[in-house]
């Protein structure tokens, strides 16, 4: 039997929470996602969540209710999932790619520092692979140059940086619940911050602006709008999945930590690894990685596939895209792209055994004989 790459742990309670959803007659977003709104503000320690219907949604709805748009500058990775980038493109703005850190995968305050001008209005790094980016230091960063900060939790809810949540300092964050997440709702999003002006924004921005949140329809509803908006509503029964992932967090990030330890340990002399500044407390483990020797990846990965593991590259730098390197022109990041071209991402999930990973660790093993 093939292993997954990534596998959701669903069980009876999830399955039951969407049928009492659709069994309640409402099915778009109404009381299930106010619910899930608020316990993720709970879980997170931070004012406002706002949920959506993908963590792509998020970023564009984010960056609008920051006030960014068409001629603005917003300093992103490269190495990132393509989401990242194409959320600055889709509201007119230009992206600036910056290098990572060779050995935190992350981008550096430092780094972007160097690519700031008078027309950057944000910077949006991401915690890549759930690694909690330098916080302090882009909190700073950003103070100092007056600019929005927005940070990619797409694959870090959990995470902690310095003994606090990831989420939890007040500026804008947004998070992905899609299949392969720490917490999954199959699909969705959500914005979470302290500034009420940008929660506001995001509700406006998801209901095609309008900032009511809940009120079942009568007879004669006007449907009036304060604002521009689009239509990034999740549905309840999704937010009804996503309430009973989230009360399993703390399993699920336990369950990762063990498997990576694991791997670690049976592969320490093999392959390189992310490795992990002090700064970061917990590491969500939403993606695991190795990086394989020079020139080797191809031939690992395809003697993973036909042993059944399904693998992932995650993933090619963004200006290295079909579409994207059209746009961005000859660019050089040479620490994003030695990560890029090593990279390789083997099965971990909530529902990733640890037989499985025997299994996998026996292969790779094997692939380097």
């Amino acid at each position: 039997m093939a292993i997954p790459w990534s596998e959701a742990d669903f069980g009876r309670a999830e399955k039951a929470a969407a049928f009492r959803v659709i069994r309640s007659g409402w099915l778009t977003q109404g009381k299930e996602t106010e619910l899930f709104e608020k316990e993720l503000a709970r879980y997170l320690g931070v004012d406002y969540a706002v949920v959506t219907n993908s963590g792509t949604s998020a970023l564009i709805a984010s960056l609008l209710s920051h006030g960014i748009g068409p001629g603005d500058e917003v300093i992103v990775p490269t190495y990132t999932f393509i989401a990242t980038v194409n959320s600055v493109l889709a509201i007119g703005a230009k992206p600036i790619l910056a290098d990572s850190h060779r050995d935190y995968f992350d981008i550096t305050p430092d780094t972007c520092e160097r690519l700031i001008t008078k027309r950057t209005r944000a910077i949006m790094p991401v915690d890549v692979m759930g690694m909690p980016i330098d916080v302090v230091g882009f909190r700073k960063l950003c103070r100092k140059y007056k600019l929005a900060l927005i940070e990619d939790g797409a694959q870090a809810i959990g995470a902690e940086y310095k003994g606090r949540k990831i989420g939890s300092w007040g500026h804008s964050t947004i998070f992905s619940f899609h299949m392969a997440k720490v917490v999954t709702a199959v699909e969705g999003g959500c914005v979470v911050t302290n500034n009420k002006r940008v929660a506001d924004g995001v509700r406006m921005i998801r209901n095609h602006g309008r900032l009511e949140f809940y009120q079942p329809r009568k007879h004669g509803t006007e449907y009036n709008f304060e604002g521009f908006g689009l239509n990034f509503r999740i549905n309840d029964v999704l937010s009804a999945i996503g309430r009973v992932q989230l009360a399993k967090v703390n399993r699920a990030l336990a369950h990762r930590k063990r498997l990576v330890a694991f791997y670690k340990k049976e592969l320490a002399n093999l392959f390189e690894f992310q490795k992990i500044p002090e700064y970061v407390t917990v590491h969500a483990n939403m993606i695991f990685a190795i990086l394989c020797p020079k020139g080797r990846r191809d031939y690992i990965n395809q003697k993973l596939f036909d042993a059944g593991v399904q693998t992932r590259i995650t993933w090619p730098c963004v200006h290295r895209q079909k579409w994207h390197r059209l746009y961005f022109g000859n660019v050089s990041l040479p620490s994003a792209e030695e990560i890029s071209d090593r990279i390789l991402s083997i099965p971990i999930g909530n529902k990733i055994s640890l037989d499985q990973a025997r299994r996998v660790v026996k292969v790779l093993r094997q692939s380097l004989l």
